[in-house]
């Protein structure tokens, strides 16, 4: 926790709070709808090695996740220290602290991927439109839309919290290759 609250006081002034459900468009038609509340459950601590391939650019950043029963935490950080985004999920609002981190990088849009990679079957059933949700036993979620396949994500065996982590945007191009590491038992 003092580590997240050091990068809320270092990443400057937050934004205007964004309240809650905001649609995020996954694909062309297919969209994300995140709820007025986080859906990851309380007690998640959890740091994350996180690569993100798009086009011929590859870009690696820290992650640390927190969650309480209202309220979940992302604090990103570039890989030598220096904040990057705080993003905080609660009270029916996503408020964002912007470190070094483009403008054009968007804090629902990573919660759209965080959720479609770590959210529960029944939180993801409730938030994707517009395409078909097909969860797997492996841990692998795809949308398809007319047969063709638009997102996959795979989650680690069981603790998906611990362990390696995937999604691929096939329509957007890109993909992020993510490892946990858990501090809580989940």
């Amino acid at each position: 926790m003092i580590v997240l609250l050091g990068l809320f006081a270092l990443s400057g002034c937050a934004g205007t709070p964004d309240p809650l459900p905001v649609r995020e468009e996954l694909a062309p038609g297919v969209f994300l709808t995140l709820p007025q509340t986080q859906p990851f459950g309380p007690g998640v601590a959890a740091t994350q090695l996180v690569e993100a391939d798009y086009g011929t650019r590859r870009d690696r950043f820290q992650a640390n996740i927190e969650t309480s029963s209202q309220r979940f935490v992302l604090a990103m950080t570039v890989l030598s220290g220096p904040p990057l985004m705080t993003v905080e999920w609660h009270e029916g609002a996503v408020v964002v602290r912007r470190g070094v981190v483009p403008a054009v990088l968007d804090a629902e849009r990573i919660l759209a991927d965080f959720m479609f990679v770590y959210a529960n079957e029944q939180a993801l059933r409730k938030a994707v439109s517009g395409g078909d949700l097909v969860m797997s036993g492996s841990g692998a979620r795809r949308i398809f839309r007319n047969g063709e396949l638009l997102v996959e994500a795979v989650q680690p065996d069981g603790n998906p919290w611990e362990g390696e982590a995937r999604l691929v945007n096939f329509v957007y191009g890109y993909e992020l290759s993510i490892t946990s590491h858990s501090a809580s038992p989940q």
